[in-house]
């Protein structure tokens, strides 16, 4: 009986063009751009990368000849930007999530230690001011900086 169905869903998913060369051709991925989505740690020895398919930022040593993966955690969905703040703390900009993850690095199991939820389609992320106090964050819809 189980084959039986099986059978006749194939045979009517093959109807209606489910498997054709037209079908796969239409797909669009909705993915968001990445606007930065690479951030070194200012010592130098971290890469950052926001793997925005996957929903993580994943890390890299980079103190020797080529970079190795050490590490990588969910954060929000499509992460697009990342920034260190400085060696033991990064922010991830979540497009699709409206928000920003603050990732604590400074142990060898990284966390998410604060999430901000911030406006609509946040794209990017800057810190400015003495001692790089202020974090300035770029959105979707004028006015909601």
């Amino acid at each position: 009986m189980r084959n039986r169905w099986i059978a006749n869903l194939i045979l009517v998913l093959l109807s209606i063009g489910f498997f054709s060369k037209s079908f796969a051709e239409s797909y669009l991925n909705f993915e968001s751009h990445q606007f930065r989505p690479l951030a070194i740690s200012p010592s130098g020895e971290r890469l950052y990368v926001t793997n925005t398919p996957d929903s993580r930022l994943e890390i890299f040593d980079i103190t020797g000849k080529h970079p190795v993966l050490i590490n990588n955690l969910f954060v929000g969905l499509e992460p697009t930007a990342v920034a260190a703040k400085d060696n033991n703390e990064i922010w991830v900009v979540n497009h699709l999530s409206d928000s920003i993850s603050i990732v604590d690095v400074s142990t060898n199991i990284p966390r998410i230690k604060q999430t901000l939820l911030v406006g609509d389609e946040p794209r990017d992320i800057v810190f400015a001011g003495k001692n790089d106090r202020r974090a300035f964050i770029t959105t979707a819809h004028r006015g909601q900086n």
